[in-house]
């Protein structure tokens, strides 16, 4: 098992959402935690409420990112548990958004996951120990429209951290892949302000879960050095039987798409 009492857990993406909400249950598991993010009025903020040691730094910016490490693991001790939680969404039809805005999402979710990785695995492995986590999402198990760019990013995830793993798991290190479903976060609320219709009209009716959920969940998956954590039964049936659900989650996704078409012209 990998234990959180007396572990630094370092997060990307941690004054908000999924990522803030784990850094609490860590610090009240007994962890060190040390959180990353851009804005450092909010991240101070988080930081100071639960004791945390924080740094600033976009993921995206590699130098940047590779210093907060090494400044929080100066003030904090080596990083035993990395969870990258840094990510965000711009729905929206393939051919309707900018090409740009697929590079952003790419940044962020896959980049800045992997160059986070890449910064603290060396010393994981060379001590024998450790645990990375890195978030994809049910969009990154079955693709929705209007989730091209996103669902693309959230795939790459998944592939790398499958072969991530057995690069470093035989030296000690596991790796974890959390799949959140849709989660009631500030991250959320930017993507609904922007969905195409076929897009709302596909979550439509699903009620998000907490961030609280999801991060009781991926305390349970650390703990039992799960390689896939979900936090709904929905995602863990297509992780489970993915290939058997999809003709049929194919079917319905037309017929709600097909509505949402006719009824916005």
């Amino acid at each position: 098992m990998t234990r959180l009492d007396g572990a630094h857990v370092l997060i990307t993406g941690g004054s908000q959402g999924i990522g803030w909400a784990f850094a609490r249950k860590a610090a009240a598991s007994g962890s060190r935690v040390s959180l990353v993010a851009r804005d450092a009025t909010r991240l101070r903020s988080a930081a100071q409420a639960i004791g945390a040691h924080w740094r600033a730094a976009d993921v995206t910016d590699t130098a940047a990112l590779h210093a907060a490490i090494d400044r929080l693991e100066e003030d904090a001790g080596p990083c035993d548990i990395l969870v990258c939680c840094a990510g965000f969404a711009l729905p929206g039809r393939f051919l309707a958004n900018p090409l740009d805005e697929l590079d952003r999402q790419w940044e962020v979710n896959v980049r800045g996951a992997a160059a986070a990785a890449h910064r603290v695995l060396p010393g994981m492995v060379s001590r024998g120990r450790g645990h990375v986590v890195f978030t994809s999402s049910t969009a990154g198990v079955i693709g929705v429209v209007g989730y091209s760019g996103y669902a693309a990013t959230k795939f790459a995830v998944r592939g790398f951290a499958d072969s991530l793993r057995y690069e470093v798991e035989p030296a000690g290190v596991r790796v974890t892949v959390l799949f959140p479903p849709d989660t009631d976060t500030p991250g959320f609320a930017a993507e609904n302000l922007r969905k195409p219709p076929e897009t709302a009209a596909v979550s439509g009716g699903i009620t998000p879960v907490s961030p609280e959920k999801v991060a009781d969940a991926l305390s349970r998956g650390i703990r039992r050095n799960a390689y896939t954590v979900t936090a709904d039964a929905g995602t863990r049936a297509l992780l489970r039987f993915g290939g058997a659900l999809e003709p049929v989650l194919r079917r319905g996704f037309r017929r709600t798409i097909a509505k949402a078409t006719d009824a916005n012209g």
